[in-house]
């Protein structure tokens, strides 16, 4: 008995009946992306917005200069080998306050950085008065000093690196000469 009697009396699926197969499965499949689409769209629009209040809270409401007395500029540095130090006075002439700083100075052997100078609160429209212990042994000669300013957004202190201040060794001072 070949392959071709055999089947021969057997009905298959009515063409309606397959059709109706397909297009369940199609939505049944449609349903399926739909879902996933909608969660990733959400996901999406969720990282969007933060990503765009950090950006604009930090370009609008931050704003950091070094303070100026009689046209000098208050940052400087002192001392040598391991009794160096940096003075600074930063002027926060933003509308938000500048709950943190973060400092990094780029010697010639390393660099230093400190994520949040402790007590660097600056309200807006204040200034902050800091001197900070540096060796010059362990890292040398500065190239250059950034501020990176953190401000609260939606209860997180949030780093504002596109508003940071950042001056080169030619703009430092020293702090005994003037």
């Amino acid at each position: 008995m070949s392959s071709v009697t055999f089947f021969a009396n057997k009905k298959g699926v009515s063409p309606l009946i397959a059709t109706v197969l397909l297009i369940a499965f199609a939505v049944a499949l449609g349903a399926v992306i739909m879902n996933w689409g909608r969660g990733f769209v959400q996901d999406q629009t969720a990282n969007v917005e933060q990503t765009t209040e950090v950006e604009v809270g930090c370009a609008l409401d931050v704003q950091l200069k070094v303070s100026e007395i009689g046209g000098t500029p208050q940052l400087c540095y002192g001392g040598s080998s391991t009794e160096g130090y940096f003075e600074f006075t930063l002027d926060n002439q933003g509308r938000k306050d500048v709950k943190e700083i973060g400092i990094i100075i780029h010697g010639q052997k390393a660099i230093y950085q400190n994520s949040t100078l402790n007590n660097s609160l600056i309200i807006a429209g204040g200034a902050h008065y800091r001197n900070l212990s540096f060796n010059f042994d362990t890292y040398g000669d500065v190239k250059y000093v950034r501020f990176i300013p953190k401000i609260d957004i939606s209860g997180v202190t949030t780093p504002c690196s596109g508003s940071s201040l950042q001056k080169d060794a030619a703009e430092i001072r020293n702090c005994s000469s003037s």
